[in-house]
Order: C-alpha cells, then structure tokens, then sequence
C-alpha cells in the first residue's frame, strides 16, 4: 500500500511485456511477427518491403501518416504496387486504413511507444497525453469497432505455409510449365 500527499494521485500499471494476454490466444512478440512477415511475404518482395518501411515511419503508437504515392516515391515502385499491398495487408489484419493517408499498423509492429496527443475533453485546460505501448494499444483496438474485424480480433494469421502464389506468379508459373520453360 502507497500513502500519498493529500491532493497527490498516482496511476499503477501493468509491467509491459508481450507475453500472455488475450487469453493465450495468439500470444506473439514483435520478432516473432518479423519472422511470420518474411514466411508470409516471401513471394512478394515489394509487399514485405513496404511493411518495413511503414514500421520505420511509424508515429507513436504504430499509426503511419503517408499517402500511398509518397510510399510509391519512397519505395520506388508504382502505385498500383502499393494499393495492392495495402489492401492484401488490411484482409490479413497487418494493417487497417484508418483515413486516406493514414494507416494502423498491428501492434506486433508498432514499435514505437511513446505519448500521442490527445484533444482536449471539456474541464481540461490543455491538450494533454496519452502514454502508449503495445498493450495499450491492443485495449484500444479491440474497443474501435470502426477497424475491420480481421484487424480487431487480432487471431489466427494465415499460415504462411498454406499462403497461395500471388494470380502474377500462378500465371507465370501455369506458363514455364506449359511451355517446358524455366
């Protein structure tokens, strides 16, 4: 027990760890998922690719504040590239797209904790804020029913072993083995 001055208050919190919430259920820390993300994406280079560099431009708090033309620029592909990866990411939960120009990464990938700002509720005199780190996040998540429910529930990521080839390599593929080519 802490006896504090009195108009003094304190806040406890949990230690942060990775380890043992959701009821066990796909229980994973953030070089576990860096291992799944290269199973998973082994095919797909430029999908993989973006994925690392949203984690390097992430905010605080794993939100990610860039157009996909300005990932296209920064990762020298075209666009389309880009709004083909976000969206195979967003179906398989690694990111979701909050607005057009900003995107939530998982909390595996959310990296960087910190304070984020938060708006001024009424009675506040100042914009105050929020300390954020993976458990926080994944709180705040699961309550935000506007993400998509892949996202949300943050369960059971596709194995990678049973990932199909993307339909431009099938084809591909389809091709070297009829015509005997390789």
């Amino acid at each position: 027990m802490v006896n504090l001055p009195d108009g003094y208050r304190a806040t406890v919190e949990p230690p942060v760890n990775s380890d043992g919430f959701l009821d066990g259920d796909f229980v994973m820390d953030s070089q576990t998922f860096l291992v799944w993300l290269s199973d998973y994406y082994r095919d797909d280079i430029v999908s993989l690719r973006l994925i690392i560099r949203m984690m390097g431009i992430q905010k605080p708090g794993g939100q990610v504040h860039a157009t996909q033309i300005q990932l296209a620029e920064l990762l020298k592909v075209k666009q389309s590239q880009i709004s083909r990866s976000l969206k195979e990411a967003g179906r398989i939960g690694v990111t979701a797209k909050i607005k057009a120009g900003i995107y939530q990464l998982h909390p595996r990938l959310s990296l960087k904790g910190g304070k984020v700002p938060v708006e001024p509720k009424p009675g506040m005199r100042a914009q105050g804020a929020l300390k954020v780190d993976q458990l926080s996040l994944l709180d705040a998540i699961e309550e935000n029913r506007d993400l998509p429910e892949v996202f949300r529930e943050m369960r059971g990521l596709p194995d990678p072993a049973k990932k199909p080839a993307r339909e431009d390599k099938a084809r591909a593929q389809a091709r070297e083995k009829k015509d005997g080519t390789s």
